[in-house]
């Protein structure tokens, strides 16, 4: 078995591996250790210590210092406190931890001089992925999935195991001998993409044979990215001609399938935000199906002097042209950490108030939504955050996607934006949204200590 590069990345060049101390990354850098030996080029591995999971994460970190010596591999590595980073940022500590992994694999490359980055996504990676953008709604780009090459502003990602299953690698290592850890997180069963790998894939396995599935995925991301690629073509062509000094030409727009003008409005929202504002929109605030089939509605409607709220920025319709202006309320956080009494919530329009006794709204407040929950069954700490594509409430025994709660209980979509999602623990599992649901094996106490959360607008003076 031998490493096999697309062919449209150079070779001859330097390799850096992201390795884990996994088996799917060690098999990555066994096979890369001996096509550098090959071709007379130098590799390199890199691990990223999370600050995470205690003593297994530092017997990875050890296990890989190890194995890279045998290898005779330079391994560079990394702490970084990813939970503190997290609170700081506000992103998850999951998108935490791979803006960091990425931030130190370009510190790497850069002082390096290392063009291509290899990473060990295979196969069941791909599947569950498709699995999880399926479940969230995603459209053709998000059903093209995990590419094998992608550009980075410092030269590109490569997963040369993308078409391999994790059975396959895990034979593979046994074939070559290989050790690896494993990291227990992977197991706990809370995770929806955990689910996915423990559950669902095997029970397909079961229906249409082993690594049938991963195949097919394979074949659907392939046949996605393309034409997600035309399309995004097309698009850009099209925002062109749209385009007047005015703003964007709303007849001209409405003569494009909607196909083609949901990608122009994309496209349109993206270059105004960089605009106006000076930066790309994060992935948070990013415009959604929803929101672009109200975007497409408002332009279909036509009605000058309309508008419509979006996560950034304002549509506005004048005189048959839409324009972007800046939102007056800024975006909420991503996530926030909620503490005993009043967390402001909204650019500080709404309050999140967490008392052990019921506290009534006081003058100048109104009541939105309150809930109480037994403090000694409640994991913490406790956070807000604004809802994300494929949330999921465990309510009533099932698992519920938070959109369609929303849709069935006829939540105003300016609204679905502004309420809070108040999570638990570390991991920032969905306990409550408010007026909607919340989640099983927390219903209020008859006795003892109790949390009442209260989600409190505040009226305008």
């Amino acid at each position: 078995m031998t490493l096999s590069l697309p062919p449209s990345v150079p070779r001859d060049v330097p390799l850096l591996v992201a390795y884990s101390g996994g088996a799917d990354s060690g098999l990555l850098l066994y096979l890369a250790k001996a096509y550098g030996d090959t071709h007379r080029v130098p590799v390199y591995a890199a691990h990223l210590h999370h600050g995470i999971r205690g003593e297994e994460a530092d017997r990875d970190l050890d296990f890989c210092r190890k194995t890279a010596a045998r290898l005779d591999v330079t391994l560079f590595e990394k702490f970084v406190d990813v939970p503190a980073l997290s609170r700081q940022s506000g992103r998850s500590p999951e998108q935490e931890a791979r803006e960091q992994r990425y931030l130190f694999f370009r510190e790497i490359m850069e002082t390096h001089e290392i063009p291509l980055l290899l990473t060990a996504h295979h196969a069941d990676d791909q599947l569950e992925t498709l699995l999880l953008r399926l479940l969230r709604g995603s459209g053709t780009r998000g059903m093209s999935g995990i590419p094998q090459v992608r550009p980075l502003s410092y030269g590109q990602a490569v997963r040369p195991l993308l078409f391999m299953t994790k059975a396959e690698i895990l034979d593979a290592c046994q074939v070559y001998g290989l050790d690896y850890v494993t990291d227990s997180t992977n197991a706990l069963p809370f995770t929806l993409r955990n689910r996915i790998r423990q559950e669902i894939i095997p029970s397909l396995e079961d229906m249409v044979g082993q690594g049938v599935p991963q195949e097919a995925a394979g074949r659907l991301a392939h046949t996605a990215g393309e034409d997600a690629e035309y399309l995004s073509m097309v698009s850009e062509q099209a925002l062109t001609q749209c385009l007047t000094e005015d703003g964007l030409c709303i007849a001209a727009l409405n003569r494009h399938h909607p196909a083609i003008a949901k990608r122009v409005l994309a496209l349109a929202y993206h270059q105004a935000t960089v605009r106006l504002l000076g930066t790309s929109p994060d992935p948070r605030h990013t415009l959604t199906t929803l929101h672009l089939e109200s975007l497409l509605s408002l332009c279909h409607r036509e009605e000058s002097g309309s508008s419509l709220d979006l996560p950034l920025l304002t549509a506005c319709i004048h005189k048959g042209s839409l324009t972007f202006r800046p939102s007056e309320v800024p975006p909420p956080p991503s996530s926030i950490p909620l503490c005993e009494g009043d967390n402001f919530w909204d650019g500080g329009h709404m309050i999140i108030r967490i008392a052990s006794t019921h506290t009534p709204p006081a003058d100048g407040e109104a009541l939105i939504a309150e809930a109480c929950f037994p403090a000694d069954k409640l994991p913490l700490p406790l956070w807000a955050r604004p809802r994300e594509a494929g949330d999921i409430i465990h309510s009533h025994g099932m698992h519920k996607k938070l959109k369609k709660l929303l849709c069935d209980k006829g939540i105003p979509l300016h609204l679905r934006d502004r309420l809070p999602l108040i999570c638990y623990g570390e991991e920032k599992i969905p306990l409550w949204y408010p007026t909607v649901a919340f989640a099983d094996g927390f219903l209020p106490p008859d006795t003892g200590k109790a949390w009442h959360i209260s989600i409190i607008n505040k009226e305008k003076s």
